[in-house]
């Protein structure tokens, strides 16, 4: 839905706040008002006056939610600080419903600040668009500052709110022991994990859905000295809520990673392919004071001079005995230079126990050429116990993505410069929060309702890393994420096509399997930061990892028996089978048999290798694929194999067809087989744009051809070069353009273009002059859209002109219906339509899908059967031919002849265009005998 109808049905339908919105209609509407001298002023006045409007009512609002949640903090207070919770149950009742009034009302507030902030955005870029002028005034004037503080506002309210929870929670259930612990290692317990996706506008209603039921957790809080005192009281929650009042405490904090892989993405398509043993390098960091606000949205902080970590996540399958885990240890940044530039790592740097730990990454790191590729940067914002992690839920807001490839990357650095991402705008943002639930119980019921609401949208194993570089990288990566869908892939393909940043670096990205760039490892690009005097960083001997040990059930020792079994079964019923054909059968049977016989030998033999393969593997617990890759495989080729051989032998004399010719003595038609060849090319036309499918040919002349798209799109292209020359567009986006036709006999310049929407219509162009006019179809072709080809005959060679009594300056036409071409006539007086007069029809079965007349023979093709058939027109005895239409498709939407000379021999070329696939083949034709095979 569109932003504007957005705002209508949240103005008509919020009682609250829909007053209270941007009139962002009536701005769009006096953007598209004709230009004028005061027209800018204009703007810019009504611009303003909403925006002093808007933050009056939103600093109202705000202040007046901040003194409601005071008072209802301070009645709380009184009421829980009685001994031993003696609190009556209508009285929490009544405080729980008036803290779910107040989140409903901080949820109505934040959409109106969340949707007036887009609304904002989304006008002045409108008008930056229209008017081609950069509009600063509006940065300059911290007007999207406001907003950014307003939200930030609602969210410290929301954590008040949170803890006022929390209190009310306390004072209903009575802690058991276990559930008092303060103390969380959130590195260590092992938790099952689900992802979902969240719209940007439910974020916050999501929130305020959770904190009724598990807290806020921020970490700075929870690390403070007064926090860590157990909180086993609501008073005790309510007097540090009194001390935090104005305190602006964060609910959300910014992190950030540098994700490392190599130029051929090889970590991308092991973590893909969620193969055994993959690992993911990257470098993190939390939070960052200085934050560069690129235009119209996305955040990156800079990263701070301490506490950069380098990360590895290695991944395991079910079957091996070890958990897929995170490992990682602090550096400075000056630091990380080095260790990325190879030097030796030292306990001055990681300290003595991450040591061991360092030197493996950096070891991996060099042998593997991996260089930083992309930076994920999201606002995380966790809930979870202060006293329990059995449930713990984190939500990442304003995801961005930035391309951080090393041709972007200024030399020796090992991250791009925020300004230079913002200058070249090389970044994507998400349009979507991230919400991730760690559980280690079963899940609450509370938490199945929320999941269960249209708020959330599961994504199993969504990874960041895996979506930026599909975003950001989409011709260097094989294989998408499943949550990209069709249109997506197209549409960051294409994007990435007008992106002049990432097409330089997939030109200058692309990996040689060489071994020279093999061992060109990462330290050429940071040691010019280190020491410009040294020639390369001391090489590291690598370190031994332990081998991992495959954890082996007894069940897996039958599970290999019952598959050495099948395999046998199958051996043997190729055994059977090949004695018997052999023993009792005639002569093709016999050769039958003695094909089967070898397969079913060489089945034996292998099912009895792979068994004592997979029997040393399991007793030994060494890792590695259990599965039969190339057994199945094979057993189907030779099978296949077998069963073409029997039936080629013991049918053949039942197919004469294939090998005979028919009972007249002509060649039978054939369906040729599309390849490169001689008489059969395959047209690489370049410049056409994105998704041109072609819908029709016509020949312009010797070299020139157009093109018809569905749609309203057409193009000239040169055949010598197999270039696009031109491209038109046509009326507005309801035509769809399903043929063109050019008539050299009336004038060259005139271009008839037929389109099925919305009426069946003939659009004469002049091509020189531009000019335009229609003749509508319907009153021959009937109301349904129907038009699917054109075709012209000269009226003086054609039989039809005894149908009609004028021939001067007028010309046979032909129309397809569904299945039936309508003749007319059209005449033309000084290159203008003067009449459309109905002759005849021409009954077809099938569907048409093209037409064209050539030497007095009318070509239709018949798209559904694959047949084209030929109509002698020019005897007017309506004789027919039938022909098949090259390779499999049903999808020939187009056709052409073209008459050549090439050396000194005429040539006879058929063009053929196909929407599906989007390709114009040219193939050579010979009278009475049609297509030429490849």
């Amino acid at each position: 839905m569109k932003f504007g109808k957005v705002i209508t049905r949240l103005t008509e339908n919020d009682p609250r706040y829909g007053h209270q919105f941007i009139h962002y209609n009536i701005l769009k509407a006096h953007l598209k008002e004709p230009d004028r001298p005061t027209k800018e002023v204009e703007f810019v006045q009504m611009l303003d006056s909403e925006l002093q409007r808007v933050k009056e009512i939103i600093t109202y609002k705000v202040g007046e939610v901040k003194v409601t949640v005071r008072t209802l903090r301070i009645q709380v207070q009184m009421i829980t600080s009685l001994a031993k919770y003696e609190v009556k149950p209508e009285s929490l009742d009544r405080f729980r419903s008036l803290a779910d009034s107040l989140g409903d009302e901080l949820s109505a507030m934040e959409r109106c600040v969340y949707y007036n902030s887009e609304g904002f955005r989304k006008i002045i870029k409108k008008h930056d668009k229209n008017t081609s002028i950069r509009s600063t005034w509006y940065d300059a004037q911290n007007h999207h500052d406001f907003f950014v503080r307003s939200r930030e506002n609602i969210e410290n309210i929301l954590l008040q709110l949170s803890d006022i929870y929390e209190v009310l929670r306390l004072a209903e259930v009575t802690h058991t022991a276990n559930s008092q612990s303060l103390g969380i290692d959130q590195e260590t317990f092992e938790r099952k994990s689900s992802k979902y996706w969240v719209a940007a506008e439910d974020v916050f209603a999501l929130k305020t859905a959770l904190i009724k039921h598990i807290p806020l957790y921020v970490f700075q809080r929870t690390k403070s000295p007064v926090r860590r005192q157990r909180v086993t009281s609501a008073s005790s929650i309510l007097l540090q809520l009194e001390s935090e009042e104005d305190a602006s405490s964060e609910t959300a904090g910014w992190i950030s990673s540098v994700y490392l892989d190599n130029e051929g993405l090889d970590s991308y398509r092991r973590r893909m392919n969620m193969e055994e043993g993959a690992t993911l390098f990257r470098i993190r960091w939390y939070g960052g004071k200085e934050e560069i606000l690129h235009a119209y949205g996305g955040t990156l902080p800079r990263p701070p001079q301490v506490d950069l970590y380098v990360e590895r996540k290695t991944h395991h399958e079910s079957w091996v005995a070890e958990k897929s885990k995170k490992e990682r240890f602090a550096l400075n940044e000056d630091d990380l230079v080095r260790f990325l530039a190879g030097h030796e790592v030292d306990e001055s740097m990681v300290g003595k126990k991450s040591i061991t730990l360092a030197q493996e990454v950096q070891t991996e790191i060099h042998n593997n050429v991996l260089v930083p590729m992309v930076r994920s940067v999201y606002k995380r914002t966790a809930f979870q116990l202060d006293s329990s992690n059995d449930v713990r839920i984190t939500m990442d807001a304003d995801l961005t993505f930035v391309n951080e490839h090393a041709s972007l990357r200024k030399s020796g650095h090992w991250r791009r410069n925020e300004g230079d991402v913002e200058e070249e705008l090389d970044w994507v943002t998400f349009p979507y929060a991230v919400l991730e639930i760690k559980l280690k119980c079963n899940t609450p019921a509370w938490l199945e309702d929320i999941l269960d609401s249209a708020m959330v949208r599961q994504v199993h194993k969504f990874s960041k890393f895996q979506h930026a570089c599909a975003a950001l990288l989409p011709k260097q990566i094989k294989q998408f994420p499943y949550w990209f869908t069709e249109d997506e892939i197209k549409s960051v393909l294409y994007a990435s096509e007008k992106r002049q940043s990432v097409h330089e670096a997939l030109q200058s990205g692309i990996r040689k399997a060489s071994s020279v760039v093999r061992q060109r490892s990462i330290a050429k690009d940071y040691t010019v930061l280190i020491n410009k005097d040294k020639k390369g960083a001391t090489a590291k001997p690598r370190s031994k990892i332990a081998n991992r040990r495959v954890k082996v059930e007894p069940k897996t020792f039958f599970a290999n028996e019952r598959t050495f079994i099948q395999w046998l079964t199958a051996s043997l019923l190729l055994v059977t089978l090949s004695s018997a054909l052999v023993g009792f059968g005639d002569h093709a049977a016999q050769i039958m048999g003695l094909t089967f016989m070898p397969l079913a030998i060489l089945i034996l033999i292998y099912a009895t290798f792979v068994f004592y393969i997979r029997l040393y593997r399991i007793k030994t617990g060494k890792p590695g694929r259990y599965d039969d890759v190339f057994g199945p495989g094979l057993l189907t080729v030779f099978l296949c194999v077998a069963l073409l051989t029997t039936i080629t032998l013991h049918f053949k004399e039942h197919l004469p067809s294939l090998y005979n010719v028919q009972p007249n003595g002509e060649l039978a038609n054939r369906v040729v087989e599309l390849k490169e060849s001689p008489t059969c090319h395959k047209l690489n036309i370049s410049g056409l744009p994105p998704f041109f499918e072609p819908s029709d040919l016509a020949l312009a002349g010797p070299d020139i051809m157009w093109i018809a798209s569905g749609g309203n799109m057409i193009a000239t292209i040169n055949l010598q070069n197999e270039k696009v020359e031109e491209v038109y567009t046509v009326g507005d986006e309801k035509l769809d353009i399903e043929c063109v036709m050019v008539i050299p006999e009336v004038s060259p310049d005139i271009l008839l273009i037929g389109s099925e929407e919305p009426i069946n219509e003939i659009i004469v162009r002049n091509i020189t002059s531009g000019r335009t006019n229609q003749i509508n179809l319907n009153h021959i072709l009937g109301a349904d859209p129907v038009l699917e080809g054109l075709a012209y005959y000269s009226l003086a060679s054609s039989p039809f002109h005894q149908l009609h009594g004028e021939s001067n300056n007028s010309g046979i036409f032909f129309a397809s219906g569904l299945n039936r071409i309508e003749v007319f006539m059209l005449s033309f007086n000084d290159s203008r339509i003067a009449s459309a007069t109905p002759l005849t029809t021409i009954e077809m079965k099938g569907k048409i899908g093209a037409l064209v007349a050539h030497d007095g023979i009318l070509y239709v093709v018949l798209d559904n059967m694959g047949k084209l058939i030929t109509v002698d027109i020019a005897s007017g005895k309506n004789a027919r031919v039938v022909h098949d239409l090259p390779g499999n498709t049903k999808g020939w939407e187009g056709i052409a002849h073209h008459l050549t000379v090439v050396g000194s021999e005429q040539k006879h070329y058929v063009y053929l265009a196909s929407d599906t696939p989007s390709e114009i083949w040219r193939f050579e034709w010979e009278g009475g005998v049609g297509f030429l095979p490849c």
